[in-house]
């Protein structure tokens, strides 16, 4: 690759993707849903195989397809969880079948079509290879999950710390439940083409890690999350262009850096 060459839409799509996981990351730390969190590029995975059938058998695009599917599919856990199943057990129960529903897909579909999308695209990621209308997908799905997350940030920290208060203060938490569901669900399966099913998990977890070891409040743990998340996407992006590495290595181990930075240089608590 010319490393001279660069291509907006490259820039764009890290940034809606980094975007996105750092205003989740904080909310899935508030809210304890590690498991569930890093859960989620199992679903993705499988979402975005079983759309490419779909879209041959129905028509429509496999990307939308892919979010037809795995967002209602999320909500299983959930819905275990409110059967009285705890948490861990509901998201073991969803990681068991999305994994081996994931194979079962992958090789069904690479075994009985001819598949347009490289496969290798979703688990690698490869910002590098979008399209206008990969672009403009990228920013939707940005604007969507920011949209059901960021205005009601304060409400699923509270509900992190105190459900019960919460509860008793007259706010609908099963609502909050939902939203942040569907925003990380969105979120996985939308971008999962452009960082991949292996650094999705580094995405979603790390930029919280790096702001609880930054920050003194809820506040400040959005904004660190955010730059940490951001600054490490486009700088591991310029890097992968001109070192001609994977780019989506290259804000994983920017991200690690950054958190073991925190942890050296972190507030005292």
């Amino acid at each position: 690759m010319d490393p001279l060459y660069f291509d907006p839409r490259w820039l764009i799509v890290i940034a809606s993707a980094s975007l996105s996981f750092a205003v989740l990351s904080p909310m899935v730390a508030a809210r304890k849903l590690y498991y569930f969190a890093s859960s989620l590029p199992h679903a993705a995975l499988f979402a975005v195989v079983l759309g490419y059938p779909l879209s041959v058998a129905f028509g429509g695009d496999p990307s939308i397809w892919a979010l037809v599917v795995g967002v209602p599919l999320s909500y299983l856990v959930m819905y275990l969880v409110q059967r009285g199943i705890e948490e861990d057990i509901a998201t073991a129960v969803f990681v068991s079948f999305t994994v081996s529903a994931s194979v079962a897909a992958i090789y069904f579909v690479l075994t009985h079509y001819t598949v347009q999308t490289s496969l290798w695209s979703y688990i690698l990621g490869d910002p590098l290879l979008v399209s206008w209308g990969d672009t403009v997908y990228s920013v939707v799905v940005m604007v969507v999950s920011l949209a059901i997350t960021l205005p009601f940030y304060r409400e699923q920290v509270l509900i992190g710390f105190d459900r019960d208060f919460v509860e008793s203060s007259g706010i609908k938490t099963k609502l909050y439940d939902y939203l942040i569901i569907t925003a990380l669900t969105f979120a996985s399966i939308g971008f999962l083409k452009i960082v991949g099913f292996v650094i999705e998990h580094v995405m979603l977890l790390l930029p919280a890690s790096i702001a609880l070891n930054m920050s003194r409040s809820s506040l400040q743990a959005l904004g660190v999350a955010i730059a940490a998340s951001v600054v490490a996407s486009i700088a591991g992006l310029f890097l992968a262009i001109i070192l001609d590495f994977a780019p989506s290595s290259a804000i994983g181990f920017i991200l690690l850096a950054g958190y073991i930075i925190s942890l050296t240089y972190g507030v005292k608590k």
